[in-house]
């Protein structure tokens, strides 16, 4: 079920819930009497509380509030085109401040996986999986023309890398769509995820994971190849303004 009230105070919040079992929760984080916190920087304070059965995570956001309503509404349109995102559950905006609160993921992300994988030893069947399952959905994302600009492996969540098992897209906020598709967003994506493995990867899984995103032979693709291995580069020299 979906609410949104419009307040005829103008002093009182907007509030659009999709999940009325949590109002309670999402209104007391909205107070700041509950939710612990597990992560700050200036403009954003990102709560955690379990309710039952189910972990939620609140973003409190200082500030305008477009990054708050983009990562709602993306929420909403990006399962509509087979991406699985965390369950929305309530937005709230006022003034210059907003909560945008979801259902945690299950699973792991994948950037944890790999270094379980590599430790134990099938790091391949991991790399398998990104190809098999992973790759295919960014190949679709960007057939629709829509760019993540986010895309890390510590925002791609797997239940069980060991099957066929969907991943699951997290921090959406930043996702966007182009209408003349340039080959650097593109870029931008992918190189993201080349630069965000967290352990040693061998040239031949990499060149497997854009083999199984292109769905054709690298030939022909030599200078997007070069073009992702420089932004991949440039992002793992920059220095994160908040870690």
């Amino acid at each position: 079920m979906h609410a949104s009230n419009k307040p005829q105070n103008a002093n009182a919040p907007e509030v659009a819930l999709t999940v009325g079992r949590h109002a309670q929760a999402v209104l007391a984080m909205w107070h700041g009497s509950l939710g612990r916190t597990v992560r700050c920087v200036p403009t954003r304070r990102t709560l955690a509380v379990q309710v039952g059965d189910d972990w939620l995570f609140g973003k409190l956001r200082r500030g305008a509030a477009h990054s708050a309503a983009a990562e709602w509404r993306w929420l909403h349109v990006l399962p509509l085109l087979g991406l699985q995102v965390p369950e929305p559950v309530a937005w709230i905006g006022h003034k210059n401040r907003s909560l945008l609160v979801t259902v945690g993921l299950p699973g792991r992300s994948l950037d944890a996986w790999a270094l379980d994988a590599v430790r134990e030893g099938w790091f391949d069947e991991l790399v398998r999986y990104a190809c098999r399952c992973v790759a295919p959905v960014v190949r679709r994302l960007h057939d629709r023309g829509l760019i993540y600009r986010d895309l890390y492996w510590n925002h791609v969540f797997a239940l069980d890398p060991h099957s066929d098992a969907p991943p699951m897209f997290l921090d959406v906020e930043r996702v966007c769509e182009v209408r003349w598709q340039s080959r650097r967003w593109l870029v931008k994506d992918l190189a993201g995820l080349l630069a965000s493995v967290p352990v040693p990867l061998p040239k031949r899984a990499g060149l497997r994971f854009l083999r199984a995103y292109l769905g054709e032979r690298l030939r022909a693709h030599r200078l997007l190849l070069r073009a992702i291995v420089a932004k991949a580069s440039r992002i793992k020299a920059h220095v994160p303004r908040y870690g």
